[in-house]
């Protein structure tokens, strides 16, 4: 395969997953306002530029189901198929599959898939099988899983796929719809926004999409237009790893500017230096930054599914869409996401009956709002359910023998026990939730993104979960510590407070080691020359300094040498040959130009025994 030709296909695939994204909210949208025709227009031309463009660059697999699709749509349009939940719960097992097989093939390009089942599905529809939702419900089921390969689908030749589609179009919306010049087929399209002009989701308000509205450059030849082109995100990784060397190299430069240079026109450009630098640095790293709305526009699928699986109705609201993050951050934050929604439609909210027994509408609501915060993004799902009870949560703990029955715990520390791996309230495993798997996950990973997540709750109205997340991780905030001869930097994310010990707060238990009184409450002390195997030049515990931060386990004191101060600093991955080592979330170059590890605490301290193989890592 020619390297252009190579170069087509991933375009395409590129494209027609940002598509696909685009037209399930239009069918989530199309489910709540059946009868919008400019709505079911517009889904019919995305699945008519997707088929074309599909069969011109060689997918006659995908061109094939699509074209099926694309023949109920145009049954919908032309009023011949009486549009349902059912149908367009069918369109939607449709869309996932054709995501499936974009998916799939951007790792092979040559592999095949099997439709037939949704075919049939599809037939049934298009023959108003499904005109009444009573006798077709058992037909239609969510199907998110694998697809069993079929070889007896082929591309055909490419003159005659494109006959083919001009003639199953009727001339409305033809081939001249493809740009294949450069392959943007969608660009310059208007693409439905769900949310446009609103911050809540059509889903939940059942309104009319608001239109593209796009400059007319004949009638205003003044508007100027923002013009984009893709770069590779690798490109973009290169060249803040470059912009971070010079970070670095002004920041030495800094440092020296009071101390070893004299001549006053080298310190006012070494002090302009520093602002472009800064300039540049903010250039770099807002290129990596995407809007958070395609993930949180993905959660009004999560919301559809398992509010028909419980059977509720649930509104769902959207606020702050075009709220920026690092898009590595938002790829890992998807997941914890969707088990907090989910956890919302399931545990937050009552069922129906429930709701309208204490005098609330009938159906529940859900609001994801993503807002700037300092240097952190804060995403918080709240729902107006019933809350949390504190009571139930604990009688829960004491049964699982997560805490005793004699524990005296605030009301605030029982609720983090959802956190806990392996629990839930509920008595029944469903489908749904009741593993005991999903919010321990969801803190851990938060956590690992050097996150935060708080609950507040209300009993009869409602509880809030608040993610707090840094804006990128290629830029932390550190805590630089001296340990022995060593500089290492803690994240401030994992320090809760600092303090120099006194003689008579530290003791010494058989079995537990080293502790702390810190206000009433008994912290084990861990010592992290102990823990990393360095000198910490004989130094007593009292003439330390101690970092209070979290575990698993619970509060726990670092004892350090010395905390130097506080800064930001850029990290740097860590060599193939200490990539594994437990501890270390990845290194920095400090000010003085020397290099310094970042301690992952929570890694650190689950070493059990301290036998781990840490070794002793200089500068």
């Amino acid at each position: 395969m020619e390297d252009f030709e190579k170069e087509l296909k991933l375009d395409f695939l590129e494209e027609a997953t940002q598509l696909l994204e685009t037209t399930e909210q239009a069918f989530l949208q199309l489910e709540n306002d059946l009868h919008n025709k400019e709505l079911i227009d517009e889904i019919f031309r995305f699945a008519h530029n997707l088929k074309g463009t599909s069969r011109a660059v060689g997918f006659g697999v995908v061109a094939e189901f699509t074209h099926e699709v694309e023949n109920l749509i145009l049954k919908i349009k032309q009023d011949e198929v009486e549009i349902n939940e059912v149908v367009v719960s069918v369109l939607l097992e449709c869309n996932d599959h054709i995501n499936h097989m974009i998916t799939n093939l951007k790792e092979d390009f040559d592999q095949t898939f099997d439709g037939q089942e949704l075919v049939q599905k599809i037939s049934k529809a298009v023959a108003g099988e499904f005109a009444e939702r009573e006798s077709a419900q058992e037909d239609v089921t969510e199907s998110h899983g694998d697809f069993e390969v079929s070889e007896d689908l082929i591309n055909k030749d490419l003159l005659a796929e494109i006959e083919a589609m001009q003639n199953t179009s009727g001339g409305d919306d033809g081939f001249e719809d493809l740009d294949l010049s450069a392959l943007n087929v969608f660009e310059g399209k208007e693409k439905l926004s769900p949310t446009e002009n609103s911050n809540v989701m059509p889903i939940s308000e059942g309104k009319s999409p608001a239109k593209t509205n796009k400059p007319n450059l004949k009638e205003d030849k003044k508007v100027e237009i923002d013009e984009t082109i893709r770069v590779s995100l690798s490109r973009v990784e290169t060249l803040n790893n470059f912009v971070g060397e010079l970070v670095i190299l002004q920041s030495v430069l800094e440092q020296q500017k009071y101390h070893t240079i004299t001549d006053e026109l080298a310190i006012k450009s070494i002090g302009q230096l520093n602002k472009l630098c800064n300039e540049i640095q903010d250039i770099s790293m807002s290129l990596r930054m995407v809007p958070v709305k395609s993930t949180l526009q993905k959660m009004s699928r999560i919301v559809r599914d398992t509010s028909k699986t419980l059977n509720k109705t649930v509104n769902l609201h959207l606020q702050g869409e075009e709220t920026e993050i690092d898009k590595t951050v938002l790829e890992l934050l998807a997941d914890p996401l969707v088990h907090i929604v989910r956890n919302a439609v399931d545990h937050g909210l009552e069922d129906t009956v429930d709701r309208l027994k204490v005098g609330k509408d009938e159906k529940g609501n859900v609001t994801i709002k993503a807002y700037h915060e300092g240097n952190n993004l804060v995403i918080e799902v709240r729902d107006d359910g019933k809350g949390i009870n504190p009571e139930i949560i604990k009688a829960k703990a004491i049964e699982k023998g997560i805490i005793s029955s004699t524990s005296a715990i605030s009301d605030e520390e029982v609720i983090q026990l959802i956190f806990h791996p392996g629990f839930s309230t509920k008595e029944e495993v469903s489908e749904v939730s009741g593993r005991g798997v999903g919010m321990d996950v969801v803190k851990t990973n938060i956590e690992k993104l050097s996150g935060s997540i708080r609950v507040d709750t209300e009993l009869g109205s409602g509880s809030v979960f608040r993610i707090a997340l840094p804006l990128t991780m290629a830029i932390i905030d550190g805590m630089i510590i001296q340990v022995g001869d060593e500089k290492f930097v803690i994240p401030i994310t994992q320090v809760q407070e600092s303090l120099k010990p006194q003689v008579d707060d530290l003791h010494f238990a058989t079995g537990l080691g080293h502790c702390l009184n810190l206000r009433g409450n008994v912290l084990p002390v861990k010592k992290i020359s102990e823990l990393l195997r360095l000198n910490d030049q004989g130094k007593e515990l009292h003439e330390q300094i101690v970092i209070i931060t979290n575990s698993k386990q619970g509060p726990l004191a670092i004892a350090v040498d010395d905390i130097l101060k506080q800064q930001q600093v850029v990290i740097k991955k860590l060599g193939n040959e200490i990539r594994d080592q437990k501890g270390f979330m990845g290194s920095s170059i400090l000010g003085d130009g020397k290099p310094a590890f970042i301690i992952d605490v929570e890694d650190l301290v689950s070493i059990k025994n301290n036998n781990s193989a840490v070794r002793k890592m200089s500068a």
